[in-house]
């Protein structure tokens, strides 16, 4: 995983966890809008965007896989929330293009099992915001996708867009919301 950011739920159930992320962004003041998944808002930082893709892949390996446009970043609150409403175990991870500067959190319910990461304010591609990725030279990301069994980790949001998803992924769901 480089350059990337996803969230895995472990779930059997892809519908379950649209259910669940819809009633995220509910309360988070978005409502469901009808952008095509190559309309993206232009806004990198989460916490800016007033506009958010998403595509939700069928569940592999036990893991249901979230992308978010654009591809740099995951919703840390995200990740927690499906882990506590779902009663299941979520895993959020950003990856810098170097691979040591990583970001992650597994989550159990409502438990934090693992966490790593700094936020810091920073420019990023042109914007001003928080990135959590920290360096970490005693474990690669890599480590942590083999141990969980993590799926399509070379791939992220415009991979799908461009038709990069492998056909064994299954049909993914696009989701976009609009802040009302």
């Amino acid at each position: 995983m480089n350059n990337a950011g996803a969230l895995y739920i472990e779930a059997a159930d892809h519908h379950l966890v649209m259910a669940a992320l819809a009633s995220f962004m509910a309360r988070s003041g978005f409502v469901p809008s009808a952008h095509a998944p190559s309309a993206i808002s232009g806004r990198i930082m989460i916490a800016e965007k007033h506009r958010r893709h998403f595509f939700v892949l069928p569940a592999h390996n036990g893991w249901v896989t979230i992308w978010e446009d654009p591809r740099y970043f995951a919703d840390r609150e995200l990740a927690q929330t499906l882990a506590r409403e779902l009663g299941t175990r979520a895993v959020w991870i950003e990856v810098s293009g170097n691979g040591v500067g990583w970001a992650r959190g597994v989550y159990q319910h409502d438990t934090t099992i693992e966490e790593h990461y700094e936020a810091t304010e920073t420019m990023f591609y042109g914007e001003y915001g928080t990135i959590h990725f920290a360096y970490d030279v005693e474990r690669a990301p890599d480590d942590l996708i083999a141990e969980l069994g993590l799926p399509y980790d070379e791939l992220h949001y415009e991979a799908v867009v461009a038709g990069e998803l492998p056909a064994e992924a299954g049909q993914p769901v696009y989701l976009v919301f609009e802040r009302g």
